[in-house]
């Protein structure tokens, strides 16, 4: 039995950006954001720089109230009976900063709520959200330069199917083994749960070893439980665990937990960055106009490849 635990994520990193009522559409997020505060009198992101100087920053922050943007993020979804989007929810940075609609209704934040960082607000869209063609605006007015544009993330019940332009939500089906983007969830970086069901007898050979073996797979780590209690960790070469003080005689349900990392949900996702590297510049491009096909994401291919197995051995008695 393989199952998700936790809710899938859909990154959106391109918007149409809406200057003085005039829109530039299909724009990479920081080229959106650059775009912003050049319109507002800086030379681009003032945090961005290596130096941020008070005067420079600080003190310009007084622009009048028909001042800001819009960022319209543009996403597909499909409606079935299994599902019809209502726990869908969207991720927003700096919710004070900003006012959210989708579809043209405004939604407020959840209070208390948050995913990832403090920082970033929860927004209950999934009533709004049609099957077809949808928005999400990101307001920002008065402008400030704190209003820095940044992607946004939609978290549910759902999978993603890459598209020419990006992915399209739809229903979620159950898992397998084998890379988790491939089943619909490129950037999805939690958890997923591999469990089987063993039986080893009476288990009382004397000198006999039980592990837990991986075979093919990718992930930050691997928690193993075993009858629902926590056995240890997997990380390393040769990718096992002894189990054997963990079973009981008799049947014994295993799960192995494939932890993925934030690499896959925040990026950088464009002009093929290597794995195991991420730095400021990376995600400064995106092709243009965008966004890109979805199969032209690069993520990393987190998943238990294979099933996993249990093994024995027979401890060997030191003649010595």
């Amino acid at each position: 039995m393989v199952k998700r635990e936790d809710e899938n994520v859909l990154t959106l990193d391109y918007c149409d950006l809406v200057l003085d009522g005039k829109a530039a559409r299909g724009l990479y997020f920081y080229e959106a954001q650059t775009r912003a505060y050049k319109r507002h009198g800086f030379e681009g992101d003032p945090w961005d720089s290596s130096v941020q100087f008070k005067t420079s920053i600080l003190d310009r922050d007084r622009f009048p109230a028909d001042s800001g943007f819009e960022a319209v993020f543009r996403f597909e979804a499909r409606k079935s009976d299994a599902y019809d989007f209502q726990d869908l929810k969207a991720v927003v940075e700096r919710p004070e900063l900003f006012q959210v609609f989708v579809n043209g209704v405004q939604v407020k934040p959840l209070p208390g709520e948050w995913r990832i960082d403090r920082d970033f607000g929860v927004y209950p869209v999934g009533r709004w959200v049609v099957s077809g063609g949808n928005r999400l605006t990101v307001r920002a007015r008065p402008f400030s330069v704190h209003t820095e544009l940044e992607p946004v993330y939609l978290v549910g019940d759902f999978r993603l199917e890459a598209a020419k332009q990006g992915f399209v939500l739809k229903p979620a089906r159950e898992l397998g083994p084998g890379p988790w983007a491939a089943q619909g969830l490129p950037f999805y970086g939690a958890r997923v749960s591999y469990t089987g069901r063993f039986d080893v007898g009476d288990g009382a050979d004397a000198g006999r070893r039980y592990f837990v073996r991986l075979g093919a797979w990718d992930g930050v780590a691997a928690e193993v439980l075993v009858n629902g209690r926590r056995a240890g960790l997997v990380a390393f070469p040769p990718f096992e665990l002894d189990v054997t003080d963990a079973l009981q005689p008799g049947a014994n349900e295993v799960s192995v937990v494939v932890y993925g990392s934030l690499r896959n949900t925040l990026g950088p996702f464009h002009g093929d960055p290597p794995s195991g590297s991420a730095w400021p510049g990376m995600f400064k491009q995106g092709p243009s106009p965008g966004p890109p096909p979805g199969a032209a994401y690069k993520v990393v291919d987190y998943g238990l490849k294979e099933g996993f197995k249990l093994i024995t051995r027979t401890e060997q008695k030191s003649t010595n």
